[in-house]
């Protein structure tokens, strides 16, 4: 089990204090570096649920965010593209995709799940990923996305949206402040990986 630092971030009720994010500002999401200018020449962002034919565009972008990590990818592209057909789009996932696209291109995404918080008796989303491709770091994609995500909350009626960020980067900090969330730095990510998973399961047999 991995013990780490993150920044817990939570929109509460869903009361967003804007009605498109300032585009202006520079962006990083938790997991990746967006620098959300506009260009009047530049396509318009658009921004959409992804479907499995999105699969190989989202395997391209989630080998791309592993990249920004330092990380290697355990798998060919075509792996990954089956993988996410299969599974992203899968029945049980409890995962929706928005993806963002200038001129039908995929440029970036956010991945998210819907879940009923027990304590507060209320539909709450929590972003798993939100990534936007460096070639796109100044197309607005990213606040498009989580525009495109308080919408959704909103109609849905969604009553808080909850995710992390990593403390180094300041960039996404400079970003989602913009939004007005509630910071909730006192919380502490974990993580249980297969491994260790199965020696939990052994050990106790």
């Amino acid at each position: 089990m991995t013990r780490e630092t993150a920044v817990s971030i939570v929109i509460s009720n869903c009361k967003f204090p804007w009605t498109s994010l300032p585009m202006d500002s520079p962006s990083a999401p938790s997991d990746g570096n967006t620098d959300v200018t506009t260009d009047s020449e530049v396509a318009p962002v658009e921004t959409r649920l992804a479907t499995p034919d999105d699969a190989e565009a989202l395997g391209r972008l989630s080998q791309e965010l592993l990249t920004f990590y330092g990380l290697p990818s355990r798998y060919q592209r075509s792996y990954l593209t089956h993988a996410i057909a299969n599974g992203a789009f899968a029945e049980r996932s409890g995962l929706a995709i928005l993806i963002a696209t200038v001129a039908d291109e995929p440029i970036g995404f956010l991945a998210f799940s819907e879940i009923f918080a027990l304590a507060t008796c209320q539909q709450s989303i929590f972003i798993q990923d939100l990534f936007v491709a460096r070639k796109a770091r100044r197309s607005g994609a990213g606040g498009a996305l989580m525009l495109a995500l308080a919408r959704h909350a909103r109609e849905r009626n969604v009553g808080q949206i909850d995710w992390t960020a990593d403390p180094w980067n300041s960039k996404a900090a400079r970003f989602y402040e913009g939004m007005g969330p509630i910071l909730k730095s006192e919380k502490i990510f974990y993580r249980l990986t297969q491994d260790r998973l199965n020696s939990i399961v052994k050990n106790a047999i």
